[in-house]
């Protein structure tokens, strides 16, 4: 018995050093709180409150972390720590706990018409077995589905599953006065329906060039032919053939002339013979330069200027003259 009291004993004392202890640390964290707010350092001061609050709880410390949560932006945190603060001192009759509770009803109302908010639709369609809804990996209640819930400013991931069936998003709320909607899909509908597939499409074939018609053949210039020219120069080379056939016929029959020292009129005939024969030398020669003269400068001509239309120049010659006659059509 003796001994069961002195356990008892040792037990309580041991509660009593443990609770003085959290105190001890609670207070040294509210304090801390309070200097870092001071020193506009809002994160790490809120961390500190929400730690002494958790060690020991307290009206004052539950106000200090909602000013710091309202100071940080975090306006739905701060809304819910001044409600939790005004619920905690709602029956007090003290007039410090009136104080207290007036205070966190007023900063309370008036945030609540600043928040942004947040609805995670999970329609009839869409409730399954086994459903989890989360937001930013907790764990939503069904009875919070399909209501407009105060949160702060921030990208938060909207997670759906349900077994080996999933779903997320995210989406993004403004610090204050942005309201959201969410609708969560049919998983079962989603994860039968088979992954769109891509095909690539046919090859196209390659757009041929159009054909661009080979321009006929550009005729032949009407007067291109050489012909004529070629037929007056030969013509002008028989000239000067002729002339010289008709010069060594003159030097023929002059020699004879020369040799008859008996017959005087024969002689005279010779000589009258030899010299007509080089005279229509002379000629054909002056004749077939010209002809050979005529027909290079045709042949050299542009060919768009040569004539072809059967017209040509033809030698003629006679023993007793020479000339050039025009044949063809005009």
């Amino acid at each position: 018995m003796k001994w069961g009291i002195a356990a008892a004993l040792v037990c309580a004392l041991a509660s009593s050093v443990s609770a003085q202890s959290a105190s001890a640390e609670a207070e040294a964290l509210f304090r801390q709180g309070r200097d870092l707010m001071k020193a506009g350092k809002l994160t790490e001061a809120c961390a500190a409150f929400e730690q002494s609050q958790k060690l020991e709880p307290a009206t004052t410390t539950l106000l200090n972390l909602a000013g710091c949560r309202e100071k940080n932006g975090q306006l739905a945190s701060a809304w819910g720590a001044f409600v939790d603060a005004e619920r905690q001192t709602r029956s007090g009759t003290d007039s410090g706990t009136k104080q207290l509770h007036q205070i966190a009803s007023d900063k309370a109302t008036l945030l609540e018409s600043e928040l942004s908010k947040l609805t995670i639709s999970v329609p009839e369609g869409s409730r399954i077995k086994g459903l989890v809804v989360a937001r930013n990996n907790e764990p939503i209640s069904d009875v919070m589905w399909n209501h407009p819930l105060p949160v702060d400013g921030g990208t938060y991931t909207i997670t759906a599953t349900a077994g080996a069936l999933n779903w997320s998003t995210t989406v993004t709320i403004a610090r204050d006065h942005d309201i959201k909607t969410i609708e969560v899909p049919k998983l079962e509908e989603k994860a039968k329906k088979p992954p769109p597939v891509v095909t690539a499409p046919p090859p196209t074939a390659p757009t041929p060039s159009p054909v661009q018609p080979e321009p006929p053949p550009e005729p032949e210039p009407a007067h291109a032919s050489k012909l004529v020219p070629i037929l007056t120069i030969a013509g002008g080379a028989v000239l000067i053939a002729g002339g010289v056939a008709f010069e060594l016929s003159g030097e023929s029959t002059y020699d004879a002339a020369k040799k008859e020292m008996t017959d005087q009129a024969r002689r005279t005939s010779l000589e009258s013979s030899a010299n007509t024969k080089r005279y229509t030398a002379e000629a054909l020669g002056i004749a077939g330069l010209a002809v050979a003269g005529v027909g290079v400068w045709l042949y050299l001509r542009h060919p768009a200027e040569t004539r072809d239309d059967g017209v040509a120049l033809v030698p003629t010659a006679t023993p007793t003259s020479v000339g050039l006659s025009l044949t063809g059509a005009l």
